[in-house]
């Protein structure tokens, strides 16, 4: 048995509308989808001040040599000299802050 396909349908109805209206609603749900698309946030990341500041400060650090050898040779040499002079009292109150913040 086989139905004749026609405009009007498989039994006579007017199925026009219908299709427009099914067509319509699938234009309208694209169109929806397509702007929400469009509306929705994209990902961004904003530093602060803080931040920024930590950043150049970084990297003035890795810049920055560990050892001051301006340092170690000016000591190196009074130690050789004879001249370097400890401050037993200093030497002692910053060992008792270094138990103090391990502690």
């Amino acid at each position: 048995m086989t139905d004749k396909i026609n405009p009007q349908g498989r039994h006579g109805l007017d199925i026009t509308q219908s299709k427009a209206r099914a067509v319509d609603t699938a234009r309208r749900s694209r169109e929806s989808d397509t702007d929400q698309r469009a509306e929705a946030p994209r990902d961004a990341v904003e530093l602060t001040n803080t931040a920024t500041r930590l950043k150049r400060i970084e990297a003035a650090l890795a810049e920055t040599p560990e050892v001051d050898r301006a340092r170690v040779d000016d000591v190196r040499q009074r130690l050789q000299s004879g001249t370097y002079e400890i401050d037993h009292e200093q030497l002692a109150q910053k060992m008792l802050r270094l138990d103090q913040d391990l502690g």
